[in-house]
């Protein structure tokens, strides 16, 4: 996301990542590496985060990939339950799972197939905004 935000400097977006069982400061997976490179992103120097009541908080809009974790936020911070979506809404036509699943213990192929995903969502959410943004901005 940070990334493709290059491209729509009329966006001005904080983005940030953290995980509901996440490990705080463990390094990507080698899978995730690998293929965060194919996509030409680099996740060197990126740090697991676990999600907290803070980050909750101050969130315009948190995305879930999958239904537990979507019932899992909602059901721990019930006070923002309203601002927890699915990032699958963004994924397209074509995607027919309601479902990002996540990769980490099924394989490289797998993990191609979820930034597949992640991306067209990526790209779909930052063309929903961008007319919007245009319109607060006149």
């Amino acid at each position: 996301m940070k990334r493709a935000l290059v491209g729509h400097p009329d966006l001005r977006l904080s983005i940030t990542s953290a995980g509901l069982n996440a490990t705080p400061g463990r390094a990507a997976h080698p899978w995730a590496l690998a293929t965060a490179r194919e996509f030409g992103i680099s996740l060197v120097h990126h740090r697991a985060r676990l999600l907290t009541s803070d980050l909750v908080a101050r969130a315009d809009v948190i995305f879930a990939m999958d239904y537990r974790n979507q019932v899992q936020i909602r059901s721990r911070w019930k006070d923002f339950e309203n601002k927890v979506y699915m990032l699958s809404a963004y994924a397209g036509e074509a995607f027919r799972s309601g479902e990002i699943r996540d990769p980490y213990d099924f394989g490289l192929e797998e993990t191609r197939r979820c930034y597949e995903v992640l991306n067209t969502c990526v790209r779909n959410l930052l063309s929903s905004l961008t007319p919007v943004a245009s319109a607060c901005l006149e």
